[in-house]
């Protein structure tokens, strides 16, 4: 009969199973929306992510969406800045479900308007869209903040200035030499990679609108680069709940009480709480 997991053990596989979790919603959201409103509605592929509010897939996505703020609410992350970006983040991911950006507008002349569109936008449409796009941006931000902090493993040292604390905040700094390992250079170059391109997508879809519209046609580039977004998003998720499970198995490494890199005490305080020393395990 195999021996009960300890407490701290358990409480690691329920962290590891979240950011688990966070990384399939991610990652399988935009594959999910397209493939569901082809396979089972054949309906016209929005152009947006946001746009399948107003197809047949729209419980998915709401649902979708607010799993993944819970989740990132309830993640309290290694110290009060994540925990400050990841609650933004799902609060805004929530704001993002309930309130829907603008339905499509039938061009002018048409003599039958079909649903979903509507012949003019109301004032309540207009500033529920406002609302939607303001939670997006913040949440796309606030995502890539968590990717880029994922590369943090260093305290930050005292007496540097702005902007060094700003690079060590978000994963740049410079380790000091020979104190970290090939596995962690991988995995760092991962979460910036992820940030990064978060950001970009970001930068991208707002240069569209400068784009002229015969380009803008050719291809539903928002819907691309949202879901580029967010699929990078679950990977830096995904990674990061996937290494710690052979950490957990094969060899005990002590937690840092986050992945800022102070050294372990008799017991370890994660998120917070205080737990066992047989919970500390896995920095990454």
């Amino acid at each position: 009969m195999s021996q009960r997991r300890s407490g701290g053990d358990e409480l690691i596989v329920s962290y590891m199973l979240l950011r688990k979790t966070v990384g399939w919603i991610g990652t399988l959201l935009p594959f999910v929306l397209i493939v569901g409103n082809v396979i089972f509605f054949t309906a016209l592929q929005p152009d947006s992510m946001s746009g399948y509010y107003y197809t047949h897939m729209r419980n998915v996505f709401v649902g979708a969406l607010c799993a993944l703020g819970i989740f990132l609410i309830a993640y309290d992350g290694y110290d009060e800045v994540d925990r400050w970006v990841t609650n933004a983040a799902g609060i805004c991911t929530i704001g993002v479900a309930f309130c829907p950006t603008k339905p499509p507008v039938c061009p002018p002349h048409v003599p039958v308007c079909a649903a979903p569109s509507v012949l003019r936008l109301s004032t309540g449409q207009q500033v529920t869209g406002v609302l939607h796009l303001i939670f997006a941006v913040a949440t796309f931000i606030a995502l890539a903040l968590m990717a880029l902090r994922f590369a943090k493993t260093e305290k930050t040292p005292p007496g540097v200035n702005t902007a060094g604390r700003i690079r060590h905040a978000l994963g740049f700094a410079k380790p000091a030499d020979g104190e970290q390992q090939p596995r962690t250079r991988w995995l760092k170059v991962v979460y910036r990679a992820c940030g990064l391109t978060i950001l970009s997508c970001v930068v991208l879809a707002a240069l569209l609108n400068l784009l002229p519209a015969s380009v803008q046609a050719n291809a539903p580039w928002l819907f691309i680069f949202e879901a580029l977004a967010v699929f990078a998003f679950g990977v830096s998720w995904f990674v990061k709940g996937e290494t710690l499970l052979p950490i957990l198995r094969n060899q005990p490494h002590p937690m840092q009480s986050s992945v800022i890199g102070l050294q372990p005490a008799p017991e370890s305080a994660v998120a917070g709480r205080t737990y066992p020393a047989s919970a500390r395990r896995a920095q990454e």
